[in-house]
């Protein structure tokens, strides 16, 4: 049986949603490192040792990036917080979904366990 119901998301906490930030900033920065590896190899090819001064510059790079990114987002988590509480958060509708229940199966395997 599905029953839907609305709930209202009125707080985050900004740890949870820098959490959820560095899911989203792990591809951007492999994407960065790959490049960044590739075009140190490219201008060692060309300058020589020279051409290896890019890869610390990737070290600090992603480490402003990521400080960066993070920041934004704290900000707009505490720009949300205070709206929300003011002209209400955003409105989910969810729906529950029964599911089948396999907990016989769990312990009849329990039973197979036991007796081996």
């Amino acid at each position: 049986m599905e029953q839907e119901k609305q709930i209202e998301i009125r707080k985050l906490t900004i740890p949870s949603v820098l959490k959820a930030t560095s899911y989203f900033l792990v591809i951007p920065i492999v994407l960065f490192g790959i490049l960044a590896i590739f075009w140190s190899l490219f201008l060692t090819i060309l300058e020589g040792p020279l051409g290896l001064i890019g890869l610390p510059l990737f070290l600090v790079g992603a480490v402003f990036y990521v400080g960066l990114y993070f920041g934004i987002m704290a900000l707009a988590t505490l720009i949300y917080n205070l709206f929300a509480g003011k002209f209400g958060g955003l409105v989910m509708t969810i729906r529950d979904v029964d599911t089948p229940n396999d907990s016989s199966n769990d312990e009849n395997h329990m039973d197979d366990v036991s007796q081996a």
